[in-house]
């Protein structure tokens, strides 16, 4: 049998041509731990293969009322910086400084922004960086910068020295933070080099690890290097149907993120966008999922928040304040305002198998 599903492959490639989706893309680090897990269970059912490959559920599943880009990030776009900045809450901006990541995840719930900015290309770095800079200095009132994109380790070591030193000099920023998947990806990208650099200018950095069998050596090494620095390391990732949906997967992985001095801030719940379905749960199996982590694990395992990010903002379970389950319509209020949420169908749910999500452990 091949790594990978000849007949899976061929339709996506043809789906994501149609309809503007990210292509399929793996590092040699990562194909490693594909490898290893298909070479394990034998199909292609395993967790990491899901997080990269294309099954034949995330090509046929639709449900009602996907949408593009559930948060709405577009609406959050200055004019001028479109593709570039997002400003949804007052003191904090995300700066998409890369529409480039090392690895595509199948679930990337930023999908059709960069595979729209991929479709047409972006300023050189440089100049983006001076238009978000002079953005910062009409707004002085945004005192967090996140760099975010695409992975913004993926570009030059000395545009990323440039971007903190401006950020910092020329605007009333005093916090950056970096998102990246690139610590599972590359983890050598996270060298002696970078983690000197990132602990120079207090940089938090949020690592996005979604199973703990993505927590291999190498990356362990990478976690170390940062740590040996003093750099600040955080955690948040999506709850993922077929990835890590089982309670044993979900403590093992805080667990194991705690062990390393990562605080995880956030599990997500996925947005209900275009070809998404394969990777949603119901919002009853999610609550109960992190019912039965709060009551059954240490209070530094389960000291995590359930959010779904919104054009609204981030909203929790306490900020439901309707629910027609025979509709399956939530709806969520932040600050006086509504966002509706279209839940997934119970009856299309299946729990993943703890046996297949932790093979190892077998």
């Amino acid at each position: 049998m091949h790594l990978i599903d000849k007949t899976a492959k061929e339709t996506f490639n043809r789906i994501a041509k149609e309809k503007n989706l990210l292509p399929i893309k793996v590092t040699s680090h990562y194909l490693k731990l594909v490898k290893e897990e298909y070479e394990a269970l034998g199909h292609y059912r395993g967790p990491l293969y899901k997080v990269v490959y294309p099954t034949k559920e995330r090509l046929e599943l639709r449900i009602k009322n996907e949408v593009p880009d559930f948060v709405e990030d577009r609406t959050n776009m200055p004019s001028g910086l479109e593709n570039i900045l997002i400003h949804k809450y007052s003191q904090r901006a995300l700066f998409l400084i890369t529409d480039r990541c090392a690895g595509h995840c199948m679930y990337c719930f930023r999908q059709d922004v960069l595979s729209d900015s991929q479709g047409r290309p972006l300023p050189e770095i440089e100049q983006r960086l001076d238009r978000v800079l002079a953005y910062l200095k009409k707004h002085p009132e945004i005192k967090e910068i996140i760099l975010s994109g695409g992975d913004p380790l993926n570009i030059p070591f000395l545009n990323l020295e440039q971007t903190f030193e401006r950020i910092i000099k020329e605007t009333s920023v005093t916090n950056i933070r970096i998102h990246t998947r690139n610590i599972v990806f590359a983890p050598k990208v996270l060298s002696e080099k970078i983690c000197k650099l990132l602990a120079e200018y207090r940089v938090r950095i949020y690592l996005h690890i979604v199973h703990p069998y993505e927590l291999e050596d190498e990356v362990g090494m990478a976690i170390e290097r940062m740590r040996a620095h003093g750099v600040r390391m955080y955690g948040q990732f999506p709850i993922l149907r077929g990835i890590n949906d089982h309670k044993a997967v979900l403590a093992r992985l805080l667990d194991d993120l705690d062990n390393l001095n990562i605080q995880v801030i956030n599990l997500f719940i996925p947005d209900p966008i275009s070809y998404s379905a394969s990777f949603r749960l119901p919002m009853q199996r999610l609550l109960d999922l992190m019912d039965n982590l709060y009551w059954s694990t240490s209070s530094w395992v389960n000291g995590v928040r359930l959010v779904l990010d919104t054009p609204i903002g981030k909203v929790r379970r306490e900020d439901i304040v309707d629910w027609d389950k025979e509709k399956a319509i939530i709806t969520f209020q932040r600050e006086g305002k509504n966002v509706i949420y279209h839940d997934f169908p119970q009856e299309l749910d299946e729990a993943s198998d703890e046996k297949t999500l932790l093979w190892k452990d077998q």
